[in-house]
């Protein structure tokens, strides 16, 4: 199976996560993640097509519509860190995949589209390949480390993926980061959770 991953910034990526959710596709069924669910669980839009003739070893769990809204009761201090950000195409399986690799516990996170990318907290627009905006808002969470280092490059990063064309880090500002992903058009995603990484799958 050949996929091409991109990291950002963090030398330490964790080699069994990168093996279930870069490099393969097979990072679901009951050993696996599953659907986001927990809390507040996402609406699943009704009609949202199960994946169907799906190659052996990819993730086979429902499409979902955005927006989707997770909530966990998460108790802070440590406030959990965003410590990177990686893609990984799957052509075999039909999809791209983001993972966010997360220190301490999963924070609260929702997925929704917008007109336009925000900058936090500047307000400027940010500008980003694509067509249409999807906004990943994690909650009670950070993107830098205790000197304020950042732990994600800012820069915007371009994939260049079928379904998942560049994201951006939009914001990190008082317990919420935001990260941006740009799209070809309105897609379908899937959005799940492995001990220290949440993942959303990205579907033409």
């Amino acid at each position: 199976m050949v996929s091409r991953v991109h990291s950002s910034i963090v030398v330490g990526a964790v080699a069994v996560a990168t093996t279930m959710l870069g490099a393969g596709c097979a990072a679901s069924g009951p050993s696996g993640s599953h659907s986001a669910t927990h809390g507040s669980a996402p609406a699943v839009s009704a009609g949202a097509p199960a994946a169907t003739g799906v190659a052996a070893g990819c993730d086979s769990a429902a499409w979902q519509n955005a927006p989707v809204t997770v909530t966990h009761a998460a108790a802070v201090p440590p406030v959990p860190t965003v410590s990177a950000v990686r893609t990984a195409e799957h052509p075999e399986c039909g999809y791209d995949r983001l993972v966010l690799d997360i220190s301490g516990t999963m924070p609260s996170y929702s997925i929704r589209y917008v007109n336009q990318v925000i900058a936090d907290p500047s307000g400027k627009p940010v500008t980003l390949p694509g067509v249409r905006y999807l906004l990943i808002t994690l909650q009670s969470a950070q993107a830098h480390n205790a000197a304020g280092a950042a732990t994600i490059s800012r820069a915007v990063q371009q994939p260049g993926y079928q379904a998942l064309e560049s994201w951006v880090v939009a914001g990190d500002f008082e317990g919420v980061v935001t990260l941006a992903v740009g799209l070809p058009s309105q897609v379908s995603i899937r959005a799940g959770e492995l001990p220290g990484h949440l993942y959303i799958d990205f579907k033409r």
